[in-house]
């Protein structure tokens, strides 16, 4: 398992992935902007938390599936970012941003100081990667709490389903309460301790 450094912590990333705005291809298709043989555009919004509106327009331009591009303007400098096109084997395309720094392909463009790039090339983490044990152990909770309550997504599960999510939800709420009384338990020692 783990190799040379494996456990040590990161020490170069700008933030989460969560905090920055994104453009996403398969957002961009379900919106039925990539249409072969055509241009579309698109307006998007996004509310950082600072309350602070960043509206960019979106031009997908794929009348060419060599020279596919994408062009960015609005509250951001002017940007343009080229589209691979993949032809499917059973028809059709599948289509990739190609990242303006690395040129690698990918599904996302994150805007980091008004520059639109992949994850990678911005060195950008999940939130998740960044959680201690009582962090996971809540979020699994609020996680199985939305399932057993049902959301936008899916309705609420019934019959033996629904009891073997409720089960889940109340064995779950267990462990992150032993968790957080655990780190209280530290806590207190370690004032005890020190006086």
């Amino acid at each position: 398992m783990g190799g040379i450094n494996s456990g040590r912590k990161r020490s170069v990333h700008r933030g989460a992935v969560e905090q920055f705005p994104v453009i996403d291809m398969r957002v961009l298709k379900r919106a039925g902007l990539l249409k072969p043989d055509e241009c579309t555009y698109y307006t998007l919004c996004w509310q950082n938390k600072d309350l602070e509106k960043l509206e960019v327009r979106i031009f997908v331009d794929l009348s060419d599936e060599n020279d596919a591009s994408i062009r960015i303007a609005g509250d951001v400098p002017a940007q343009r970012g080229a589209i691979e096109c993949v032809l499917c084997p059973y028809g059709g395309y599948r289509y990739y941003f190609l990242c303006p720094l690395s040129g690698d392909r990918c599904e996302q463009l994150f805007v980091v100081d008004n520059i639109f790039a992949s994850r990678k090339a911005h060195k950008l983490t999940y939130a998740s990667q960044s959680e201690d044990d009582l962090s996971r152990a809540r979020r699994k909770a609020r996680k199985l709490q939305k399932q057993v309550e049902g959301d936008g997504r899916y309705g609420r599960p019934r019959g033996r389903n629904r009891r073997a999510k409720v089960q889940r939800l109340k064995q779950a709420n267990r462990v992150a309460k032993e968790l957080y009384f655990d780190r209280l338990r530290v806590i207190v020692s370690d004032n005890r301790t020190d006086v």
